[in-house]
Parts: C-alpha cells; structure tokens; sequence
C-alpha cells in the first residue's frame, strides 16, 4: 500500500512539473515586439519577434517574399515592449491602403488610435475597417479578427 502511495505522489508531482513546463513555454511563445511591412498593391507582411528589430527583418523579409522584392516593401510600423497593435484598411477615393498601428496600452486604445487615423482621411476617406487587433502581451495564437467599419458619415458619430 506504502508503495502505491508513492507512486501516485510521484505521479501528481510530474502532472504538476508539467503545467509548470506548459506555462513556461507558453510565455516564451509571448512576442512582444511587432513590425508591419507593406508593398504597394502587393503585399501586407506582419511578424512579432523578441525585438523590434528581429520583427522588422522578418516582416520585410516575409513581404519580399509575396511581392517579389524586399525593394518594393518598406515598413509601416515597428514597436517592442507589448501593448496593442492594430491593422487597418483605408479606401479613400479610388485607393486602399493598410495603416497599422502598435504600442497602445489597451484594447480600447488602439480602437481610439485607429479611429482618429480614420478621421483624419476625410474628407477624401470613404471607408476603414479593422481587420486585426493583436494583443502582444499575449501568445501569437491571440490575434482578434474583428469586423469593424467606419464610413465618412459614421467615423465622427460613433
């Protein structure tokens, strides 16, 4: 019976030593830097790294890739340190475009962020939708697809 009963403590004390692995891989899947790189009506490459200088090289990287030449990428924003980032798409007249920004504190920061930057098109912005919202104090897998949309009549109302 005494033997037993050690090897059922020995066994809850590997279940225990392997949350605390588990916990400890997952936070070393915690980024905190992020890039963003964009070539025009080509490509839209984003990477999070350890530094903000990792995540730039394989953001430009990764856009080369998709555009043909990292010559044609050039990065649109670059932050370290956790926080928030967010990507946006701007259709203003007959154009789209991507903005992204990183760094804000919240959840509701970088709603607020990209709002303003969506106000700041008019009179010529027709539409903005955020596509991600990117909590980098969190694991990668976090990443919030969302369905948010502003037109040149709601952005100064909502």
């Amino acid at each position: 019976m005494g033997r037993l009963f050690q090897l059922l403590a020995f066994s809850v004390i590997l279940s225990g030593g392997a949350v605390s692995v588990a916990a400890a891989a997952d936070d070393a899947d915690i980024k905190p830097a992020y890039a963003a790189a964009y070539a025009p009506e080509a490509a839209f490459e984003s990477c999070r790294a350890a530094t903000a200088v990792k995540a730039v090289d394989c953001a430009v990287k990764a856009c080369g890739v998709s555009s043909g030449s990292v010559d044609d990428c050039y990065v649109l924003a670059a932050c370290e340190g956790g926080g928030w980032a967010g990507v946006m798409g701007v259709m203003v007249t007959e154009v789209h475009f991507t903005t992204v920004t990183c760094g804000s504190p919240t959840r509701e920061a970088v709603l607020a962020e990209l709002k303003a930057r969506c106000a700041g098109h008019l009179p010529y912005m027709q539409e903005c939708w955020v596509a991600e919202l990117i909590p980098l104090h969190k694991p990668e897998t976090d990443v919030e697809s969302v369905e948010i949309s502003w037109t040149a009549e709601t952005v100064l109302t909502d």
